[in-house]
């Protein structure tokens, strides 16, 4: 984020999406020891005044270490283990169908044009999404109907091409007004991508 700090998401073991934050309710600091494929035990509270869509922040108390997911495990074959949803198509598909979309493609959802459920979430694209520098970096979706630009705000490497098929993670930024007569948007971006050219049919085998 451009504080420094970093923004952490997890699933529960039910299949809830939790974003982590300190007890203080801020983000994790830039040095975090979170990362992918971990599992952590962790007591918390709830956020009191969340403001949709983003209703996964919870307030970490303590956490633990509890081992990390195998190797022949991917994060697909976990999160549909739990019946957690996937948007599979083009991004009009995202956050309920609620995102609408700039003459540049840039995608956000608005109070007047509705909001999800919920801010994040997983989608694996129909065609190959093409990496671009245009106020910072962006993957394309090729469209007949429009532009579909989404700004990338993850950690992994960037790949000139992310292939069809691959999981990735959406998310939609807090809500942010840049002038004062403008409605206040939720940004679309691209959180990252998962198990890039990995497929996995074994048997769920957590170590936690």
């Amino acid at each position: 984020m451009n504080n420094g700090q970093v923004c952490i998401g997890g699933i529960t073991l039910q299949g809830r999406y939790v974003r982590l934050l300190d007890s203080n309710g801020s983000n994790q600091p830039g040095d975090t020891d979170l990362a992918p494929k971990q599992a952590w035990e962790i007591e918390y509270k709830e956020r009191t005044n969340n403001t949709p869509p983003h209703v996964e922040d919870i307030l970490i108390q303590s956490r633990k270490p509890k081992g990390k997911l195998k190797n022949n495990i991917t994060i697909k074959d976990f999160i549909e283990k739990r019946n957690i949803s996937i948007w599979k198509g083009n991004p009009d598909v995202l956050f309920d169908g609620l995102i609408q979309w700039t003459p540049n493609g840039s995608g956000y959802i608005n109070k007047n044009g509705g909001v999800p459920r919920h801010s994040v979430g997983f989608w694996i694209s129909d065609r190959d999404l093409k990496r671009k520098e245009y106020k910072g970096i962006r993957y394309q979706y090729p469209s007949s109907i429009g532009w579909r630009s989404i700004k990338f705000k993850g950690f992994e490497d960037t790949v000139d091409t992310i292939p069809a098929g691959t999981l990735l993670r959406v998310s939609l930024a807090r809500w942010v007004t840049f002038n004062e007569d403008e409605e206040p948007k939720c940004w679309l971006q691209l959180s990252g991508w998962y198990d890039l050219g990995k497929n996995s049919n074994e048997e769920d085998d957590l170590p936690f």
